[in-house]
């Protein structure tokens, strides 16, 4: 007959991360606790970054291991590994054991991979994406907690055709779900905020560090259309959607016949849920420091109408968001690749925006504006031919769009 014994004395585990250009690339457990009889939920919080995930495995007890599912992005120091404690009452007499299929990854740092998946081998085998990745220095190990029961699932790892580029540069954003839009409550929310809509990207993508400088665009096409031209690091203005555009499609035949772009993936501009995922870094607020109803910490971060002198300022001289992006909020609104129109709510994969319009989205604020237009959920917009002294840009290195 089947019964239970007396829990022995539980003890909460521990355990350390470590923190690699950016990303959370390993767990070590410090001490496997005592009385576990599941997996405990693991949190991570702190270290300037956000997005890492992680799966405990217990064996006799203890947490044995931490497995990083997701490795975030824009850490600067390890953040600290939350492990919940082991449950009080007994422990029955009988032990389930669930075993998830994982697979170790290493190479080239800062290669970008991609976790594919089949469920059976043949000449018609079809392989589907589980996830990306961006190799760190230490090995990756990824786990599929999806797999049916019973399945003959099999796996590989296959390396995007260039190593990601350079990292002072452009900033890494896994795949993962964030929620696009503000809720009815927020102060300075305009209507057109919502829906909330919940996003999920199944591909990450590297966004600039920084708008996209004077100096670089007319490096690239020749001219330099600002009105301010005290500095080549200033960002580059009065450019339509097009210039924009066509800036990005000059920069990927570049780069690619340099061997520099993955395969699969174009430089361009941002989708509309791309820019408000990267500027959120993670957070809920109003903006990525906070709600800051009074705007008085927003001139520490932004140049915007109180602060600016009217005009454009080099790029990276106010702070940068929890991933280490600059600008985002103020200087100049910046183009991206979406037709503006409204959200649709609920739950949406890969969005791209309204299929048509006559307006293309404008995100950030600028120069010229209050601070209410520089919120991570604030919207604007302009006819893709229109170009003025307050409109700028950034570029992703992100899939090719459909």
């Amino acid at each position: 007959m089947l019964g239970s014994t007396a829990a022995p004395a539980g003890r909460t585990a521990t355990a350390v991360a470590t923190v690699t250009n950016g990303l959370v690339s390993g767990i070590t457990v410090l001490d496997g606790g005592a009385g576990y009889t599941l997996a405990p939920a693991v949190s991570l919080t702190g270290g300037g970054g956000a997005g890492a995930t992680a799966l405990a495995l217990v064996n006799t007890g203890e947490v044995s291991q931490i497995i990083v599912l997701t490795p975030g992005g824009g850490y600067t120091n390890a953040p600290l590994v939350v492990i919940d404690p082991p449950p009080p009452g007994v422990t029955p007499a009988t032990l389930a054991i669930s075993v998830v299929p994982g697979l170790v990854v290493s190479g080239q740092p800062q290669t970008p991979m991609e976790i594919q998946y089949a469920d059976a081998l043949g000449d018609t085998n079809a392989w589907f994406t589980l996830t990306n990745l961006v190799l760190g220095d230490a090995p990756s190990f990824v786990v599929d907690v999806t797999v049916p029961a019973g399945s003959n699932r099999i796996y590989r790892a296959v390396a995007l055709s260039a190593p990601g580029p350079d990292p002072a540069q452009w900033v890494w954003v896994p795949p993962g779900t964030f929620t696009m839009g503000s809720p009815a409550t927020e102060y300075d929310r305009s209507v057109d905020e919502g829906p909330q809509t919940v996003v999920t990207f199944t591909h990450g993508y590297w966004i600039g560090r920084y708008e996209v400088t004077e100096g670089e665009y007319s490096s690239l096409i020749g001219t330099n259309p600002a009105v301010f031209t005290t500095g080549t690091n200033q960002p580059v203005e009065h450019v339509s959607w097009y210039d924009a555009y066509t800036y990005c499609a000059r920069l990927t035949l570049q780069e690619r016949a340099a061997g520099r772009v993955p395969a699969g993936y174009e430089y361009r501009l941002p989708t509309e849920a791309e820019w408000e995922c990267a500027t959120r870094a993670g957070t809920t607020t109003r903006f990525s420091f906070g709600d800051d109803p009074g705007y008085t910490l927003l001139p520490n971060y932004a140049w915007f109408i109180p602060n600016s002198d009217q005009t454009t300022h080099q790029v990276g001289t106010k702070l940068p968001n929890p991933w280490g992006i600059y600008d985002m909020s103020g200087n100049v609104f910046e183009w991206c690749a979406d037709w503006y129109g409204p959200y649709p709510g609920g739950s949406v994969t890969d969005p791209t925006g309204a299929a048509s319009g006559a307006n293309r989205v404008m995100r950030g604020g600028n120069w010229r504006f209050p601070g209410g237009d520089a919120r991570s959920a604030a919207r604007n917009f302009n006819p893709p031919d229109f170009a003025g002294p307050g409109i700028g840009f950034r570029a992703v290195l992100g899939p090719v769009l459909p």
